[in-house]
């Protein structure tokens, strides 16, 4: 599906306006709403996995206005972020720096002690990055396992953002764990080349691409891009 990216920044502000109004940004999520039932995922799948090639494809932004759209339909959303570099979720919406998902993953405990809820979108919640740096410590792949079947059986949805597929292992860990993985491509700048090596880094992981979101569409599509 294609989407074409608005230039100021997201916050929770502009989030709750793009979708207080139908637009174009709320008509584009609910194009990806469809393409996720319409591809065979079903109402048993609920996890989603948002990556891209490089950085700076829009991923994040992707993540949190399908959220949005889904939490003002009346689906109870979690969106975890899970770049663990980059915690660009973190920034957008002003929750760096405090426990979350590398807290978790480190010590154990529980994620409703730490999630972020707005008033201004009361059934989207946030799992922030965390203030550990992620190590692939033993128990890392249980201890996730066992966070999303959690959070599958609380919430309608629950969307991770995760990091470009060349960032490291960690990021292909969780491809199988997810019922789905969104490829996100911005027209503009990633490489046909690249855009098949992210497709091949997900299968070769376990993973299912169940669909590619085109962000910053030029007026003209070039070839290509039409097959994704």
């Amino acid at each position: 599906m294609r989407f074409r990216k608005k230039g100021s920044p997201l916050t929770w502000e502009r989030i709750v306006a793009l979708h207080e109004r139908e637009g174009e940004v709320s008509r584009a999520c609910a194009d990806i709403f469809k393409m996720i039932f319409l591809n065979g995922v079903g109402p048993a799948g609920n996890t989603f996995l948002f990556t891209s090639a490089v950085e700076s494809e829009g991923k994040t932004t992707m993540a949190l206005q399908l959220a949005a759209m889904l939490g003002t339909k009346g689906h109870p959303v979690l969106v975890v972020d899970a770049h663990w570099q980059r915690p660009t979720l973190g920034r957008m919406l002003d929750v760096v720096d405090r426990p979350g998902l590398t807290d978790l993953l480190r010590t154990g405990g529980r994620y409703e002690d730490v999630v972020v809820h707005d008033a201004r979108l009361p059934r989207v919640s946030v799992l922030p990055r965390g203030t550990k740096t992620l190590d692939l410590v033993q128990g890392f792949e249980e201890r996730m396992r066992a966070l999303l079947d959690r959070a599958r059986k609380s919430f309608d949805f629950v969307l991770l953002d995760g990091a470009p597929t060349a960032s490291g292992p960690e990021v292909l860990l969780l491809n199988p764990m997810v019922d789905g993985v969104l490829l996100v491509v911005a027209c503009d700048r990633t490489q046909q080349s690249q855009i098949g090596a992210a497709r091949r880094a997900v299968e070769h992981s376990a993973g299912k691409v169940i669909g590619v979101i085109l962000n910053r569409v030029p007026r003209y599509l070039p070839a290509y891009y039409r097959t994704l």
